[in-house]
Protein backbone atom coordinates (compact mmCIF):
# COMPACT_ATOMS: atom_id res chain seq x y z
CA UNK A 1 0.00 0.00 0.00
CA UNK A 2 2.79 2.04 0.85
CA UNK A 3 4.22 1.37 -2.60
CA UNK A 4 1.20 2.57 -4.24
CA UNK A 5 0.82 6.33 -2.12
CA UNK A 6 4.57 6.90 -3.00
CA UNK A 7 4.07 6.16 -6.86
CA UNK A 8 0.47 8.50 -6.77
CA UNK A 9 3.00 11.00 -4.77
CA UNK A 10 5.41 11.04 -7.19
CA UNK A 11 2.43 11.61 -10.18
CA UNK A 12 1.29 14.08 -8.81
CA UNK A 13 4.64 16.48 -7.80
CA UNK A 14 5.05 15.82 -11.58
CA UNK A 15 2.07 16.65 -12.32
CA UNK A 16 2.16 19.63 -10.59
CA UNK A 17 -0.39 19.35 -7.48
CA UNK A 18 1.52 19.52 -5.10
CA UNK A 19 1.93 23.69 -5.58
CA UNK A 20 -1.44 23.87 -4.22
CA UNK A 21 -4.94 22.28 -4.28
CA UNK A 22 -6.61 23.73 -6.77
CA UNK A 23 -4.62 21.77 -9.64
CA UNK A 24 -5.58 19.01 -8.23
CA UNK A 25 -9.40 19.98 -7.80
CA UNK A 26 -8.90 21.44 -11.53
CA UNK A 27 -7.23 18.03 -12.42
CA UNK A 28 -10.12 15.99 -11.18
CA UNK A 29 -12.99 18.05 -12.15
CA UNK A 30 -11.21 18.15 -15.95
CA UNK A 31 -11.78 14.00 -15.66
CA UNK A 32 -15.28 14.07 -14.40
CA UNK A 33 -16.14 16.58 -16.99
CA UNK A 34 -14.37 14.25 -19.50
CA UNK A 35 -16.20 10.96 -17.97
CA UNK A 36 -19.58 12.51 -18.14
CA UNK A 37 -18.86 13.51 -21.91
CA UNK A 38 -18.00 10.10 -22.72
CA UNK A 39 -21.14 8.75 -21.07
CA UNK A 40 -23.18 11.30 -22.25
CA UNK A 41 -22.64 10.21 -26.25
CA UNK A 42 -18.90 10.92 -26.44
CA UNK A 43 -18.13 7.45 -28.04
CA UNK A 44 -20.21 8.48 -31.07
CA UNK A 45 -16.72 9.20 -32.86
CA UNK A 46 -16.61 5.88 -33.57
CA UNK A 47 -19.34 5.46 -35.53
CA UNK A 48 -18.59 7.58 -38.14
CA UNK A 49 -15.18 5.82 -38.65
CA UNK A 50 -15.20 4.78 -42.13
CA UNK A 51 -12.74 1.52 -42.33
CA UNK A 52 -11.90 -0.75 -39.51
CA UNK A 53 -8.49 0.17 -39.19
CA UNK A 54 -9.54 3.61 -38.38
CA UNK A 55 -12.01 2.08 -36.01
CA UNK A 56 -9.02 0.73 -34.51
CA UNK A 57 -6.69 3.35 -33.92
CA UNK A 58 -9.44 5.12 -32.60
CA UNK A 59 -10.42 2.45 -30.09
CA UNK A 60 -6.63 2.63 -28.75
CA UNK A 61 -6.41 6.52 -28.56
CA UNK A 62 -9.35 5.90 -26.59
CA UNK A 63 -7.86 3.28 -23.93
CA UNK A 64 -4.27 5.66 -23.61
CA UNK A 65 -6.76 8.44 -22.74
CA UNK A 66 -8.90 6.80 -20.43
CA UNK A 67 -5.77 5.04 -19.12
CA UNK A 68 -4.08 8.43 -18.42
CA UNK A 69 -7.67 9.66 -16.84
CA UNK A 70 -7.42 7.75 -14.71
CA UNK A 71 -3.68 7.93 -13.26
CA UNK A 72 -4.48 11.76 -13.17
CA UNK A 73 -7.48 11.07 -10.70
CA UNK A 74 -6.04 8.77 -8.57
CA UNK A 75 -2.93 11.56 -8.38
CA UNK A 76 -5.00 14.35 -7.72
CA UNK A 77 -7.72 12.15 -5.46
CA UNK A 78 -4.31 11.21 -3.29
CA UNK A 79 -2.69 14.90 -3.04
CA UNK A 80 -6.24 16.80 -1.99
CA UNK A 81 -6.68 13.60 0.77
CA UNK A 82 -2.70 14.28 1.50
CA UNK A 83 -3.30 18.31 1.62
CA UNK A 84 -6.49 17.75 3.71
CA UNK A 85 -4.68 15.50 6.44
CA UNK A 86 -2.05 18.38 6.26
CA UNK A 87 -5.04 20.94 7.13
CA UNK A 88 -6.51 18.24 10.39
CA UNK A 89 -2.52 17.76 12.01
CA UNK A 90 -2.77 21.37 12.26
Amino acid sequence: MDQWQGLLAQCARSMGFDRGPRRAAYALAGVGLFWAVGLLGGLRILHSATSPMTTLVMLYLMLVVVALSLVIAAAAVAQLSRNAAERRRR
